[in-house]
């Protein structure tokens, strides 16, 4: 544990505020759709990839990236998961065109695993009589 341990309830919900805004990046767009079918002149069926395309991004990600927490430092990894799932975020605010959008939509689902990055963390943190309490809140 390095001399470091998860104390105190405000980290812990921190932690947990962390894991949902992560998931959460995976649906920002679903209320959007029909926003994003007007402004880029596509069918609402074409827009509904947005959603479909960030899933499968997630999917993926849980398989290459989570798997990087065993092998990689966990503060490291979870640093850049939710700087690159912002940025993928940006992208899409900022995209001009709906490939682009497409494409970022993806990025940010790739990245959006974070929460499966800070349940492990914040169990290896916990002291060890506080890991069970400290994951199931």
């Amino acid at each position: 544990m390095n001399g470091k341990s998860v104390q105190g309830s405000s980290l812990v919900a921190f932690m947990a505020t962390g894991s949902g805004l992560a998931v959460a990046s995976n649906y920002y767009a679903q209320p959007l759709l029909p926003l994003f079918a007007q402004h880029f002149g596509v069918s609402t069926v074409q827009a509904g990839l947005i959603v479909t395309i960030s899933q499968i991004g997630y999917i993926l990600g849980l398989i290459f990236l989570v798997p990087l927490g065993d092998r990689l430092e966990r503060r490291g990894l979870l640093t850049v998961t939710s700087s690159l799932t912002a940025l993928a975020l940006l992208g899409m605010a900022l995209s001009p065109t709906f490939h682009v959008l497409i494409v970022m939509a993806t990025l940010a689902g790739l990245t959006s695993v974070t929460a499966q990055i800070i349940v492990p963390l914040s169990a290896h943190l916990a002291a060890p009589e506080r890991r069970g309490r400290t994951v199931r809140r």
